[in-house]
C-alpha cells in the first residue's frame, strides 16, 4: 500500500508541475477579449512568441514585453503559434487548471494513504508488542544494560583470560538474545518515527551491533584493549539510540 501510495504522489506531482507551467501559457486560440487584462488592456508577453525571417535572418514575431494586440494576435495566429508566454495569470485564461487540482487531489490522496498505513503499522506494531521483553524499547534497554553490566564485570575481573573469555561469551550472547527483538519491530518503529526516523535510528543501532561483534573478534583474537574500546562505542551509540526513539 505504501508503495502504491508513493507513485501516486509522484505520478500526481508530474502532472501538477506540468499543467502548472501552462497556467502563463495561454492558448492563441482564445478569443481576443479573452486575451485581455481585467482593465480591458492587452496582455505583455513574458518571453517571444513566433518566427518570421527579415532579410534571411529569423527573429521573434512579439518579443518579451510587447502587448498582445488584436494585430500580433493574428499575425501569430497566421505563423500556427499556438501558446504565448504572459506576465499576467488567470484563471479564465488557464485550461488545463483541472489537471493541476486533479494532480493536488492525488498528492493528497496518496498522503492520506501513507498515514493511514503508519497508523495501522503502529496497532500492529503494538499488538505484536504485548509479549513480555518484546518491544523495541525493552529490546534496546536490555541491550543497554548488558553492555553496562558487561563493561562492570570486566573492571572486577583481574586475570586477563578471564576478561577476554567474559567479553567472547557476553557479547555473543548479546547479539543472539536482543537483537532480533529490536529487528522485529521494524513495522511499529516505521509507523511511529516515520522512514527518516526509523533510519536515523537503525544508524545507531546498526553501528552499535557492529562495534559488538568487533569486541567479540577482538577478545577472541586476544586484543583486550580493542575489545574494551569496543564496548564503550557500543554504549554511547546505544545511548544514542535510545534518545533518537524517544
Amino acid at each position: 500500500m505504501r508503495a502504491i501510495a508513493w507513485v501516486l504522489i509522484i505520478v500526481s506531482l508530474v502532472f501538477a508541475i506540468v499543467s502548472a507551467v501552462t497556467a502563463y501559457t495561454p492558448s492563441t486560440a482564445l478569443p481576443d477579449e479573452r486575451l485581455r487584462r481585467s482593465d480591458g488592456a492587452p496582455l505583455t508577453l513574458g518571453a517571444p512568441a513566433g518566427k518570421r525571417t527579415v532579410e534571411g535572418k529569423v527573429e521573434p514575431i512579439g518579443k518579451p514585453d510587447d502587448p498582445l494586440t488584436p494585430e500580433l494576435l493574428a499575425e501569430l495566429r497566421a505563423t500556427e503559434q499556438r501558446r504565448v508566454r504572459v506576465k499576467e495569470f488567470s484563471f479564465a485564461r488557464w485550461s488545463e487548471w483541472w489537471i493541476f487540482a486533479l494532480g493536488c487531489a492525488g498528492m493528497l490522496g496518496g498522503a492520506m494513504l501513507i498515514r493511514r498505513e503508519n497508523a495501522r503499522l503502529v496497532v500492529v506494531g503494538a499488538e505484536g508488542q504485548n509479549a513480555p521483553g518484546q518491544s523495541a524499547e525493552s529490546a534496546l534497554r536490555s541491550l543497554h544494560d548488558a553492555v553496562s553490566d558487561l563493561r562492570r564485570e570486566l573492571s572486577g575481573t583481574t586475570s586477563p583470560d578471564a576478561r577476554l573469555q567474559l567479553v567472547v561469551d557476553r557479547a555473543e550472547r548479546m547479539t543472539s538474545e536482543h537483537v532480533p527483538p529490536f529487528l522485529a519491530a521494524r513495522p511499529a518503529l516505521v509507523g511511529r518515527l516515520g522512514l527518516a526516523g526509523y533510519a536515523q535510528l537503525m544508524d545507531r543501532f546498526a553501528a552499535a551491533e557492529r562495534q559488538l561483534n568487533r569486541a567479540w573478534s577482538a577478545a577472541a583474537d586476544g586484543y583486550e584493549e580493542e575489545a574494551v574500546e569496543c564496548l564503550e562505542n557500543a554504549s554511547v551509540l546505544l545511548e544514542e539510540a535510545e534518545q533518537r526513539m524517544r
